[in-house]
């Protein structure tokens, strides 16, 4: 609207190169959404008969893919990804192995598992997943969600979002709120939303559009404008605190997650996208092969017109005698024959050919062949098999890894005042830490005076699997170190040690144990 007009520090040329970006990114990503749209209506024929009927007894199509989503989906989240932070000094060991604790304690408190499972299918689904990692000044807390891939617009043609000169992120939002939160620009918030589905376009007449524009300067500080019909009503520059940008880390508070990238693009490309064409011809096998199996199974019959045969009588099977003028000759049987097993072993080709695609074999759901019962031998089948499942979960522990960064960094740029988190401690009790930005520092007097500098930190994915097999595994590992005798009281050094450097979930929890054990035991000597 003519009315407003910006007056901030930033020059109105590059809000209009922003807007010029904007629409180009919009225009550029229009063949991946409809790809995406294509997709999504593809997947969801495996379960929209439910509630909309079958048509046609006729109508085939086995939900392969929606299986094979689902697998891989529930493999990543046995295999949640929980953050152990490494210091880089020996001044950042304390520090690192409290970090790794109130990150943990961080996330559950941003219901990081929770966006982590939309995502991990949305990933699968549609090649790509979008994690947002914001700080939320009003409740003062870090907010983890997940991006409608609708809802955001980078450049198309570069590899690395952090290249992308602009990220833009749309959101529809209440009227009422953005009327209190800037009554100055009361005007434009008039409703009338459109709002992007998977399915269509919509609109909203209670909301606003509004899109969060982030930017990096020359000096690689990033900011952030909000605009609403092309008006700018905030921006970062123009907010005391934020003259260095808005986040310290330097980074876009996006993380994306592509399972199959696609060359020179920031998105990749889905299950859906390399098995549909195979669902696809096992679906038309399935409704040829349903067809003839229908045909054979109820018999149909050829009758002139003019035969005298009563038709009412002869399609009741209840009727004992049928009625009839002229001869025999005015009913035969339709000859049928039936299908040729060549048919019948390509739709298992197929259906092999789709589980190759989709490496979503027998084991890896859970079903054996030639009598393999015993656990230790079907974990080591599924681990064989789940390669590709194993390089998907390490991808999202690469996604994983930007976003504890960005928690932590946000954490040192905000969290000023001491926090409480309870924790686990080493030994698996839980118990209550302090925490606040001031521990990521350290003071430094190497230039006479005292200065503080950032302690710096790696992080390293501790892979948690919670399948049953694995953990009958543990518990026959257990039981063996326990039937060797390394649990008795002269090996209890050797013990604690050996624990120490094993990787299974619940091992601080038995150290404990032995622990309070050896205790006693030395009490009651």
């Amino acid at each position: 609207m003519s009315e407003y007009r910006y007056n901030g520090k930033v020059p109105q040329s590059f809000i209009d190169e922003a807007l010029e970006a904007y629409r180009s990114y919009k225009s550029d990503r229009d063949p991946l959404i409809q790809r995406i749209r294509d997709n999504e209506a593809f997947y969801r024929r495996s379960y929209e008969r439910l509630y909309n009927g079958i048509e046609s007894e006729m109508e085939c199509d086995t939900p392969f893919i929606f299986a094979a989503i689902e697998n891989c989906r529930a493999d990543a989240i046995d295999n949640y990804p929980n953050a152990n932070v490494i210091e880089r000094e020996p001044e950042g060991t304390a520090v690192a192995d409290l970090l790794s604790k109130v990150v943990e304690a961080q996330l559950e408190i941003s219901d990081f598992k929770t966006v982590y499972k939309e995502n991990i299918r949305n990933k699968l689904k549609y090649g790509t997943a979008v994690y947002g990692v914001f700080y939320d000044e009003p409740s003062g807390n870090i907010d983890i969600r997940s991006i409608d891939i609708l809802d955001i617009y980078v450049d198309m043609h570069i590899p690395d979002v952090e290249d992308s000169r602009f990220v833009f992120i749309n959101a529809a939002i209440e009227n009422s709120v953005l009327i209190k939160r800037y009554p100055e620009f009361s005007r434009l918030f008039s409703g009338d939303a459109e709002v992007e589905t998977l399915t269509d376009t919509y609109s909203l007449k209670d909301r606003t559009n509004v899109i969060d524009c982030y930017y990096k300067n020359a000096d690689g500080a990033v900011h952030m404008m909000k605009i609403c019909d092309d008006v700018v009503i905030a921006a970062t520059e123009d907010m005391p605190g934020y003259e260095a940008g808005l986040y310290s880390h330097g980074r876009y508070p996006v993380v994306f997650d592509v399972l199959y990238p696609c060359e020179h693009s920031p998105f990749g490309f889905g299950m859906i996208d390399i098995g549909k064409s195979t669902q696809v011809e096992i679906n038309k096998l399935d409704a040829a092969i349903t067809e003839n199996i229908m045909c054979a199974s109820k018999p149909r019959y050829l009758t002139k017109r003019n035969g005298g045969i009563n038709e009412d009588e002869f399609c009741d099977i209840g009727k004992s005698i049928v009625h009839y003028e002229g001869d025999t000759d005015s009913i035969r049987a339709i000859d049928h024959s039936s299908i040729n097993e060549y048919f019948l072993s390509h739709r298992e080709f197929k259906k092999d050919e789709l589980k190759e695609i989709l490496a979503n074999r027998d084991f890896q759901q859970g079903s054996t062949t030639g009598g393999v019962t015993a656990a230790s031998a079907i974990e080591t089948l599924r681990q064989a098999g789940e390669k590709r499942s194993r390089a998907i979960v390490s991808d999202s522990y690469d996604s994983f890894k930007q976003i504890v960064f960005m928690v932590i960094e946000l954490m040192r740029q905000f969290f000023n005042d001491e926090r409480m988190y309870r924790i686990s401690d080493a030994m698996g009790k839980k118990s209550f830490a302090k925490f606040s930005n001031a521990m990521l520092y350290r003071p430094d007097l190497s230039d006479g005076k005292v200065t503080f500098r950032e302690l710096m930190f790696d992080i390293d994915v501790v892979i948690q699997r919670e399948n049953p097999y694995s953990r009958e595994r543990i518990n026959n590992t257990i039981l063996q170190l326990w039937s060797s005798g390394i649990f008795s009281g002269e090996n209890k050094d050797c013990a604690i040690i050996a624990l120490k450097n094993m990787q299974f979930d619940g091992k601080e929890r038995l150290i404990a144990d032995l622990q309070s054990l050896y205790e006693s035991e030395e009490v009651l000597q």
